[in-house]
């Protein structure tokens, strides 16, 4: 039911009313996000609105609280807990085998429910903290949003505390309906007052993640005033493991339960053997060229940690193109009881905390010192100012290590940093050979190798079906693919048997590029597939082209991006987000956290899942644009791959534009231009074949178009 179906008084005091039965319960039953700013928590008002929770709950709804760092003891043990089991599936699992019955859990452990609903990104928490002018105060805002399915939205600003006293004391709030004219304003004025908040964008509050305040030390422990005492759920999940005083493991411990495969084992015996520089000793250097999803990540932290073990003070980088991927390293160190200092975003996130952290070490205050930063943050100077190698050990680890080839990139590595390693299925850049010799000089050659192919012959990645569905252009595509491939013909470059062009042929290359990625038939033919499919496929990802495309039935033009989630969710009734570089880092989290929990049947990107996002779950891939770049392909095709519980193979759908005959014929040097074009396509048609269950029957679907430009052999 729609929140515009209840009736909420504009004012509602604890003297009159039952704030909680008679205003939180129902708006939190007929919501499915609720927004909330308060000066002061406590487990206690989670007890006591459990009925609405639960509904809250059942409708997939997530809650987003910022608070100030004043909490109970136990609270804060229970947040830390659920914050940690989101990372750590074995606690994730050990919390939610607690809860039978919710709704039980929520009255008789309180503490146990909280920290499963943030463990499965139900609820979640930052804290805030006053600075600049505010500083030396407290965050004391009373406001919050619910939002229900249709958009509708009530908000409500008040004196009243998320606590049992809140509802002791007399406390007030005042209402306001978004769909009443008059409030409307007033409500939008709250929803970007707290998203200014949530994301860290005033400049007089600063919004601390957990894992953040923790390290920060910013945290005002009170002690507990509940009278029992702290579930066994939360005390087995948070201090099982480690020193037994903090919960976490100490740092650089290796988990118990990573078994190293031999693959990764021989990867870093490889390291270690064949990346010493000649008359350095001290020094390592060495790319792995692991196949995506064959455990890279778990390899360079096994080896950190033993690095570790003889070179205290230690301090391990890791270089990350992307923030999302930097946050996956984060929450993969956490299990070896490395909490890093994320350096990405503004200086003001970072910037001191790394400078008195390697302060600390210095002074013998600390023995590793984990980093987790972006590319950019990476090369800025005043990152790089903070670093002394000369007399600590620093590992640097390169994630994606083939994007640090690019120019601006490769001049701000460190040489004074000793120990280097490499992680990449695809390190050489490509047609960037001066990028590429640039990158291997500085990190040396590639070590180890681990193909895709022998990664799913060793059971490490989800054998596959390829499909190539070939699609024919529109005659007034055909005719501007005519006149391209005629301007493109003069910039051949002559007397090289590789073909090579001029300056002037790339932007015509890449209108050619663009004109076959959004060609109009891929649409038809998608729908002709999802509507031949016996059941409709989920946890999928749909890659399309950045041009655009006229829908079939408005003739308007829209982003080809557009037109195909308009397709699955009118046609096939798919549920389906897109996900590119316009959502927020927050957004992609919640999209991918629904795509694993089958809330969404699938996602439609352009690029933003080429590199580094960990989704094992995919199990559909239809290719509508891709690119002859292999690392392109190779990283797409290994989002697909990864291993996930019950998910015996992938399926892939390949999208592939026919040339059309030209009419009038061409002379000889476009044809021989065309038919190389298509070899580079070719290239990476067969490298999809060569791994795939069904190969040589894939394969052979082309054998007339290899036939027409003399391929066969190829």
């Amino acid at each position: 039911m729609s929140l515009s179906h209840l009736e909420f008084p504009a004012f509602l005091d604890t003297s009159s009313a039952d704030l909680v039965a008679d205003f939180f319960v129902p708006a939190l039953q007929h919501s499915i996000a609720y927004d909330r700013g308060v000066g002061y928590f406590t487990s206690g008002w989670i007890r006591q609105a459990s009925e609405g929770l639960v509904g809250f709950v059942e409708n997939g709804g997530k809650a987003r609280w910022v608070t100030s760092p004043i909490l109970d003891e136990n609270d804060w043990e229970a947040l830390k807990a659920g914050d940690e089991a989101r990372s750590d599936e074995v606690l994730r699992r050990s919390l939610l085998a607690a809860v039978h019955d919710l709704a039980s859990c929520l009255k008789k452990d309180t503490l146990g429910a909280l920290a499963w609903m943030v463990a499965d990104g139900i609820l979640e928490f930052r804290l805030a903290l006053p600075r600049e002018k505010l500083s030396g105060g407290e965050f004391h805002d009373k406001f919050g949003i619910f939002t229900d399915d249709e958009g509708n939205r009530v908000a409500f600003n008040g004196s009243y505390n998320d606590s049992l006293q809140g509802s002791r004391n007399y406390e007030s709030i005042k209402i306001f309906s978004s769909w009443i004219v008059p409030f409307e304003a007033l409500v939008e004025s709250d929803v970007v007052r707290f998203e200014k908040l949530w994301n860290d964008d005033d400049p007089n509050v600063r919004v601390f993640e957990l894992p953040e305040a923790a390290r920060e030390a910013i945290l005002k422990l009170r002690p507990a005033d509940r009278p029992y005492s702290r579930p066994e759920s939360i005390a087995s999940a948070s201090g099982s493991v480690g020193d037994g005083e903090t919960g976490y493991p100490a740092p650089g411990t290796i988990p118990s339960w990573l078994k190293l495969r031999d693959y990764q084992r021989e990867a870093i015996e490889a390291w270690k053997e064949k990346g010493m520089p000649v008359g350095e000793p001290a020094s390592r250097r060495g790319i792995l060229s692991m196949a995506t999803g064959a455990g890279k990540t778990l390899t360079a932290l096994y080896l950190a940690c033993k690095l570790a073990e003889r070179n205290r003070p230690f301090v391990l980088i890791v270089v990350c193109p992307f923030i999302n991927l930097a946050e996956q390293w984060i929450r993969e160190m956490r299990k070896f009881g490395l909490e890093a200092i994320g350096c990405f975003g503004g200086r003001v996130r970072w910037q001191q905390a790394l400078a008195d952290s390697f302060q600390r070490l210095r002074y013998g205050k600390g023995e590793i010192l984990p980093i987790v930063v972006s590319n950019d943050t990476f090369a800025s100077q005043e990152f790089q100012a903070l670093l002394c190698p000369d007399s600590i050990v620093h590992l640097l680890v390169a994630d994606e290590v083939h994007n640090l080839g690019a120019p601006h990139l490769c001049q701000s590595l460190p040489e004074g940093i000793k120990l280097r390693l490499g992680l990449s299925a695809t390190p050489r850049r490509h047609h960037d050979e001066d990028g590429t010799e640039a990158l291997f000089r500085y990190f040396g050659d590639i070590v180890y190798e681990f193909t895709l192919k022998k990664a799913i012959e060793k059971e490490c990645l989800t054998p596959y079906m390829y499909h190539p569905v070939l699609v024919s252009l529109d005659p007034d595509e055909a005719d501007e693919y005519a006149v391209l491939t005629r301007r493109l013909a003069r910039f051949i470059q002559s007397g090289d048997k590789k073909l090579k062009f001029s300056e002037g042929a790339k932007p015509i290359l890449m209108r050619r590029a663009r004109l076959l990625g959004q060609a109009r038939q891929k649409l038809s033919a998608l729908d002709a597939i999802l509507g031949g499919m016996k059941d409709k496929p989920s946890r999928a990802v749909f890659y399309c082209g950045d041009g655009r495309v006229n829908d079939p039935v408005t003739d308007e033009e829209q982003r080809q991006l557009d037109a195909v989630a308009k397709l699955l969710g009118d046609q096939h009734d798919l549920r389906v987000r897109t996900f590119t570089y316009r959502e927020s880092s927050d957004e992609r989290e919640v999209i991918l956290d629904q795509l694993r929990d089958q809330k969404l049947d699938g996602i439609v990107a352009i690029r933003c899942l080429d590199e580094g996002i960990d989704v094992p779950e995919l199990s559909f891939g239809f290719l509508l644009a891709s690119s002859t770049n292999p690392r392109q392909f190779i990283q797409r095709r290994g989002r697909l791959l990864r291993k996930a519980r019950g998910k015996d193979q992938a399926v892939i759908y390949d999208f592939i534009v026919v040339p059309p005959d030209l009419e009038g014929g061409i002379d000889d040097q476009a044809f021989n231009m065309e038919r190389n074009l298509f070899r580079r396509e070719l290239i990476r048609i067969s490298d999809f074949c060569e791994t795939a269950r069904n190969g040589p029957e894939a394969l052979g679907l082309l054998r007339e178009l290899r036939r027409r430009y003399n391929l066969l052999a190829s």
